[in-house]
């Protein structure tokens, strides 16, 4: 348990929830934290899209990585739940750089770490990007999934029906959650999340089973903004992202397009990185077509962070 606070200047009476995974159970110099889309918690990376290749946490593993995947507030049974109310604009932000600070600093479960990498999925990796953003000197690399410039805004406004209040959904109305938390409609993660003919439909039953509860609270840097990044980038999208391609979207035909189209926005200390995952949709590792991204994503950390 990580304390953190929802705003600077107010004392640290919440808790974030997260599992740390060390190579081999040694130390490691560098760690990867790993924040959740929205409605998702930190099964997310613990997950196996495939179930004959490890995930994404037991992949780093493998390569000498260290994880920490974390639970947002209003996911999982151990982080706070604080009233929606309390959020401030930047709260998710904040207590993002607040575990970032304790890695290095103090240490989580008693191990500090000289570099760390964020690395998101989703409404995670706008989290990261704005740190990434407003912290230039706070982390080693970035990793961003599910999240790049140009989003289908038509499919985001459509998206908006599959979501109502958390205190409706059965699975999570017991949790105490109020009126301000959100989370999709029962049955909708298939249809918004998935690219069907590669997901196994026991995955998208878990993934209903353990869906979240959010809050939405932040203002989000725009793509012009990134030009203060100066850490390493990997952005990765599925080919068929319902939320981010198609027309008025990110053409997803290739890697080479997907790269122009977000080069624009880098400066050249991003050593910027773009890679279109074939047949997978938004939930990159709950597919079985996870091992493919994670072998760029291992890779990539291999000759950039080391």
């Amino acid at each position: 348990m990580i304390g953190v606070s929802l705003a600077p200047g107010l004392p640290c009476d919440h808790e974030v929830a997260g599992l740390l995974t060390l190579p081999g159970g040694e130390p490691a110099n560098t760690v990867q934290l790993l924040v959740p889309g929205g409605t998702y918690g930190s099964e997310y990376w613990l997950t196996r899209g495939d179930p004959d290749h490890p995930s994404y946490t037991e992949t780093m593993a493998d390569a000498g990585y260290a994880t920490l995947a974390v639970d947002r507030f209003g996911a999982g049974e151990k982080s706070s739940l604080p009233p929606s109310g309390g959020f401030r604009k930047g709260t998710h932000v904040h207590v993002v750089s607040q575990i970032v600070s304790r890695l290095r600093e103090n240490g989580v479960a008693g191990y500090r770490f000289g570099r760390v990498v964020l690395v998101g999925h989703s409404y995670g990796s706008t989290l990261a990007r704005s740190l990434a953003v407003r912290e230039p000197g706070a982390i080693d690399g970035l990793i961003l999934t599910g999240e790049c410039s140009k989003p289908n805004e038509a499919a985001f406004m459509e998206f908006e029906s599959a979501l109502y209040a958390a205190d409706q959904d059965p699975r999570l109305a017991g949790r105490g959650v109020d009126a301000g938390y959100y989370t999709t409609r029962p049955g909708m993660r298939e249809e918004w999340f998935y690219h069907a003919p590669t997901a196994d439909p026991e995955v998208i039953a878990a993934d209903e089973r353990t869906k979240a509860a959010d809050v939405y609270s932040e203002d989000y840097p725009l793509p012009t903004e990134n030009a203060a990044i100066r850490v390493p980038v990997l952005i990765v999208v599925g080919e068929n992202d319902r939320l981010l391609c198609g027309e008025g979207g990110t053409d997803s035909a290739g890697s080479a397009g997907f790269l122009e189209q977000e080069s624009r926005w880098y400066p050249p200390e991003a050593r910027l990185e773009a890679v279109i995952v074939p047949d997978t949709g938004h939930a990159l590792n709950l597919h079985r077509t996870a091992p493919l991204w994670l072998s760029v994503a291992r890779e990539w950390c291999d000759r950039h962070i080391g």
